[in-house]
């Protein structure tokens, strides 16, 4: 995959509960339920346990929640909320208080934590969209809008701030993609900016977004070759309907 344009440099992060004055583990959950491990340490870094490289979104496949468990002399009274996405080995930390989400590579403790962890309990499979807007208006086909997601095409410039739409994906329940993500589409500058970096958004992609129209490959040629056969049949319906009265 070629390496992205990135926007924003923002420092990673994580904030434990006020109250609280360790770090006691971690849990990794799915549909049917949970994994925990209280035995690890996962401090590594300024950071903490997020000092992972900055990376790339992932394309939407499977994935858990996850939370760092914060605590006091071994009691847990805070979690911090991550996601995992086990294919691309990365670590979400979603925009909460005006910051952007994050995605990092999960490294060394923590990467071995969460395999240890994502061997007990299946992941969620590829979020199914309720909705996705474009400018609060919403979309035909909103699972087809995860395509945004897989584009990879190195940006060859930056936004100009012209002609913007704002897209907003919503899932049951929230996921690395549809958790505070922050997604603005450029159609004059053929850009997408995307949780804070920039991949080129095709023509063809920009015009189906601007209208809200299906991402689906093919689903233009679709509707165009429905503007040229629904006419001529009903053309060949009208022949055939004065045929008959004339006999």
């Amino acid at each position: 995959m070629r390496k992205l344009v990135l926007v924003t440099l923002a420092a990673l992060f994580w904030v434990a509960p006020a109250s609280a004055k360790e770090l006691l583990g971690a849990q990794l959950c799915g549909p049917a339920g949970c994994a925990t491990d209280r035995g690890t340490m996962l401090r590594e870094g300024p950071n903490g346990p997020f000092s992972g490289e900055l990376a790339t979104p992932a394309a939407p496949g499977s994935w858990y929640r996850g939370y760092l468990l914060f605590g006091d002399q071994g009691k847990v009274i805070g979690k911090a909320l991550f996601y995992y996405v086990p294919a691309a080995h990365q670590v979400v930390q979603p925009g909460r208080n005006g910051q952007t989400t994050t995605w990092v590579m999960a490294r060394r403790d923590l990467s071995a934590l969460l395999e240890r962890l994502a061997d007990q309990v299946k992941p969620y499979p590829v979020p199914r969209m309720t909705a996705v807007r474009v400018d609060a208006k919403p979309v035909k086909d909103p699972q087809s809008y995860l395509r945004l997601w897989t584009l990879d095409q190195k940006a060859n410039g930056y936004p100009d701030g012209l002609g913007s739409h704002q897209v907003i994906f919503y899932s049951d329940p929230a996921s690395p993609w549809s958790d505070g993500n922050y997604i603005v589409a450029y159609p004059g500058s053929k850009l997408l900016l995307r949780d804070g970096q920039v991949v080129a958004l095709p023509k063809s992609l920009a015009d189906r977004l601007e209208r809200r129209q299906s991402m689906r490959p093919g689903s233009s040629r679709t509707w165009m070759w429905a503007l040229v056969v629904l006419p001529v049949a009903a053309l060949g319906g009208g022949l055939r309907l004065r045929r008959y009265r004339d006999h």
